[in-house]
Order: C-alpha cells, then structure tokens, then sequence
C-alpha cells in the first residue's frame, strides 16, 4: 500500500465542541481520500469527543499527562506522509486549504506554509479586535515569507521537521514560535492567502483573552532559551516590562501624592502606560483601515500588556526561570 502524502495530526483534550467540524473539514478536502491519513492523538478527554471521532470513522489514540508538543511529536512518529499538516481540534479548514498549501512548496526552499485563521462568524468584538491585530501580518501579495506561523494550521516537510527534532516538548506554550524560527534555518516559511481557515476557539471575552496571554506568555519566555532572543520578540519582552515599570509608577505615584496631598505623578505615570497601547491601537485602525476599533483595540492591547507583565513576574518568580534554563540546558 502507498504511503499518503499527507499525515494529519490532530492533538485534542475535551474537545467535543469542534472537533467533529475540524475532523469533518479534514474530510471534506479536495484531495484524493488515499493520499492522506488523519492521525488524531486525545490527552485524556473526559467528554464525548472520543465517541464524536469514533463516529466519524477516524482513529484515535489515548495519551495522558503529555503537552501538546509532546502529542504532536509522537504523532509525527506514527505518520508515514511526506508532509505533515498539524491541525488543531477548534480549527476548520476550508476545502482547498491542503492543494492551496501544498502548492506553495513548489517553490524551491519552502520549508513549511500555513497562514492566520480567521475568527468565526458572530464573533464577539474581542475576536474581531484580536482578528484585526493579526491582520497586519497579511500581504498584498498571495503568498510572502514570514518569520512564524501558528501551529493550528501548518504544514511542514517531513525531513525538515525531523532533522530539527521536532517541537520542543519542554515548552507547554509558544512552541510553534520556536518551531518556525528553528525551521527558518533550513528554509522559508510562507504565509498563503488562499489557505483559508476558521479558528473556533479564539478567545470571546476579556477574561479568557488574558487567561490565554498569560498562558502563553510563560512559553515565550522559555522559548527564548530555546532558540535564543530574535529581533522580532523584543517587542513582546519589551511591551510588558514597559507595562510592569509604569504599573510600578503609578503605585509608587499614588503614594507620593497622597503623602504630599497632591494629584500629579499617579496621572502622569497613566498617561505614560496608555501611550504604547493606545499607538498601537491608532496603527492597527490605520492598517486595518478600521476606526471604528480604535477603543476596543486600546483596551486589548492593554490588557495583552498586562498579561503578558504578569506571566513574566510569575517566570521569574521562586527563581523558576533560572531553574527552567538549566534544565533545558542539560
């Protein structure tokens, strides 16, 4: 029997509100049903998503108390295609998302391709703001190369994959940022237009947007010492540490003027922490050519700017950074 050309490695933990859409899109591919195969690995569901798979016919294997690097790495290890087409459980692929990827490698040096999904129709207007913030990587062109892409829809050459060992299984979080940037050594890595995808599972409000930032905030710091700082993260190291000074600012300030029983450094040091937030709300409304967005796009960012603040006091508390590089070190 031949082997597919294409492994489709889907990692899922209680996953029973999309994953019958992302296994269901994966389906309904234009490609030929033989030059693929779907590899779903579960983290230990407790809902119905493994009777949702065994419905659709896909196979499925169990495995507990692994990160999703992990997952994916073991699925690679059972695959046999000659691409591999990492999928997550909330994410929907459009029908050409696989012929329109694939198309991309027939330029010579391309590595891995893959592109931003967008937001569900409906969306809350926390979706569309974080929506309009990854519009500006786009392009006018249809496919351009890209320092990283997210690991929710992105297809890698199997070699490639395997000579750079994989996703780092030490990261819980930002593992396709040190994934991409790795792979980057060995070739490029498009953004394609026409891979078009729907990402369910973004985050609706405020309250799971930070959980998510600060979540994936503590994988950014360790990733650093994976791959070691690029130009393209000072900006998402820089911005916290610019919120945690002013934030320190403005406590200190608020002291200040109630000992000297005046109002002017607490304001002052506010002014100070809305300044980055609220520029970078003004350049995406410009970019996005959406002004309309200008609040809700200040309000995000300041509370990205939070979150990712807290998740680098929490990676640097109890010396757990510190710990976390000699590990990785050995």
């Amino acid at each position: 029997m031949p082997k597919p050309l294409v492994s489709f490695i889907v990692p899922v933990l209680n996953g029973e509100k999309y994953i019958g859409r992302c296994l269901g899109s994966i389906q309904r591919q234009n490609f030929t049903a033989g030059e693929y195969e779907i590899i779903v690995l579960d983290n230990g569901s407790a809902d119905r998503t493994l009777a949702i798979i065994q419905r659709l016919g896909v196979a499925c294997e169990v495995l507990r108390n692994l990160n999703v690097s992990a997952l994916r790495n073991y699925g690679v290890l059972k695959s046999k295609g000659r691409y591999l087409a990492f999928v997550d459980s909330d994410v929907e692929l459009l029908p050409e998302w696989i012929t329109n990827g694939l198309a991309a490698f027939q330029e010579r040096g391309v590595v891995g391709v893959g592109c931003f999904p967008v937001v569900p129709p409906n969306s809350t207007w926390v979706q569309k703001a974080w929506d309009l913030h990854q519009r500006k990587h786009q392009s006018e062109a249809s496919m351009w190369p890209i320092s990283w892409l997210p690991s929710m829809n992105l297809i890698v050459k199997r070699d490639d994959f395997i000579a750079i060992k994989g996703f780092n299984e030490k990261l819980e979080t930002a593992e396709d940022v040190d994934l991409c940037y790795r792979l980057g050594e060995r070739g490029v890595i498009i953004c394609n237009s026409a891979m078009k995808a729907i990402h369910w599972g973004e985050a609706p409000d405020l309250r799971t947007f930070w959980r998510k930032e600060v979540w994936r905030g503590l994988g950014n710091i360790q990733g650093i010492f994976s791959h070691g700082l690029r130009w393209e993260e000072v900006p998402s190291i820089g911005y916290p540490i610019y919120i945690l000074l002013f934030a320190l600012a403005f406590f200190l300030g608020s002291l200040v003027d109630f000992l000297n029983q005046q109002i002017f450094m607490s304001p002052l040091a506010l002014i100070l922490l809305a300044i980055p937030p609220f520029l970078l709300a003004l350049h995406t409304t410009f970019v996005a050519k959406a002004p309309l967005f200008l609040p809700h796009l200040f309000l995000i960012y300041l509370v990205y700017g939070f979150a990712r603040a807290y998740a680098l006091v929490k990676s640097l508390s109890h010396g757990g950074i510190f710990l976390r590089v000699t590990a990785h070190s050995d």
